[in-house]
């Protein structure tokens, strides 16, 4: 199995590179990778203050094909000191092998001292996925494929109303046309909301709290974020229902750059919901190794632990574990919980800003996997 092999070669990758962080502290690599470091980001004395990365996508997967893309990243800083946090633009882009596309542009700026955040990204997606149905008891029997396009809109300001607590608005639009199935697809005759089309419009209130001392990778630290969005046809949406989405994550410093890392993530809806709107497990952020979507319904929860281990200079190691499950009802969440854990290595892309190149291996029941390839850390 092609996935096997990928991680067999992590495990030798972390075992070499942590021979040599045992056998000399600072060797000839790491003291060019130093020089490299020093090259990008400037010395002590004159630091730059921008930072632009490209870094390739890629992968293979049984419904696409390959995927080959390319990810464009442009850090800077709209005030420099040691309080306004680094903003940032993302420009995500890939093409598969059966012709599908995805184009993903993305923003987040911080104000002089983080007085004001803007977050925003619009998706276009031209794509094929696998659907198993809706509840957490669906097996590979209920799989088929289909298309679609979509068109996703999300916009989110908040207010430092007081220390380390933002307030604020989020606004969310999806406009999903032209599905289409496989002969005899039970999706399609099936009564799902959203299986005909759908354009949902939504607003609601943001509340946080944020002590993190670092966005990227925190040492230290505690984020509660809530957020509510509310789709009405009074401004156009086909679908009526509400949506709370709760993130907490807590980081504990173990010793020096080693952090113990917690997640609790919620999805919940009531009313109407389109079946691609409804709560799911799985990504490259939680329940790795799940296919995004492989279980969906109207509430979704999982909670995630990772310990980040460095091992040698710019190389880190991680190992997380963690559980998750989706439910038509609150109660139902308690039922078939899905464990996941995995592994992962890390390569240090922007050293001052603590920005990671990560890889990691994520295997849940029943011997799903998966692995993924991107920038930042999970959570």
């Amino acid at each position: 199995m092609v996935i096997g092999k990928r991680i067999t070669l992590l495990f030798f990758f972390s075992l070499i590179i942590f021979g040599e962080a045992n056998g000399q502290k600072k060797g000839k690599l790491e003291k060019l990778l130093d020089k490299v470091y020093d090259k990008v980001e400037g010395d002590t004395s004159k630091p730059n203050k921008k930072y632009f990365v490209a870094l390739p996508i890629w992968g293979l997967y049984p419904e696409t094909g390959w995927r080959l893309g390319v990810s464009l990243v442009y850090l800077f800083h709209t005030k420099k000191d040691a309080i306004t946090r680094p903003s940032l633009l993302r420009l995500n882009g890939q093409y598969t092998q059966n012709h599908q596309s995805s184009i993903k542009p993305y923003f987040d700026i911080f104000t002089n001292r983080n007085k004001f955040n803007i977050k925003g990204s619009y998706t276009y997606t031209k794509f094929i996925e696998n659907y198993w149905g809706i509840g957490n008891t669906q097996t590979d029997a209920s799989k088929e494929l289909y298309d679609f396009t979509l068109n996703k809109m999300q916009l989110r300001g908040t207010y430092q109303v007081y220390k380390n607590v933002y307030a604020g608005i989020n606004i969310e639009t999806n406009k999903m046309s032209e599905l289409g199935f496989m002969d005899g697809s039970a999706m399609k005759s099936s009564n799902i909301l959203g299986v005909n089309n759908s354009f949902t419009a939504g607003a609601g209130v943001v509340l946080s709290f944020d002590n993190r001392d670092h966005i990227y990778y925190p040492l230290h630290g505690h984020l509660i974020d809530i957020s509510t969005l509310f789709n009405s046809k009074s401004i156009g949406s086909t679908y009526e229902f509400n949506n709370l989405t709760i993130d907490a994550r807590s980081y504990i410093k173990l010793w020096k750059y080693n952090v113990l890392a917690l997640q609790a993530f919620g999805n919940f809806n009531e009313g109407n919901i389109p079946f691609r709107q409804m709560g799911t497990i799985g990504s490259d952020m939680f329940m790795r190794g799940y296919y995004n979507g492989r279980f969906r319904d109207n509430h979704a929860l999982s909670v995630q632990a990772e310990l980040r281990k460095q091992v040698w200079g710019p190389i880190s190691m991680v190992l997380f574990v963690g559980a998750g499950n989706v439910g038509n009802k609150l109660s139902n969440l308690m039922d078939n919980i899905k464990p996941n854990y995995g592994i992962g290595i890390r390569g240090i892309a922007m050293r001052k800003e603590r920005i990671n190149l990560r890889i990691d291996y994520g295997r849940g029941e029943n011997g799903i996997q998966g692995m993924y390839f991107t920038l930042g850390e999970a959570f």
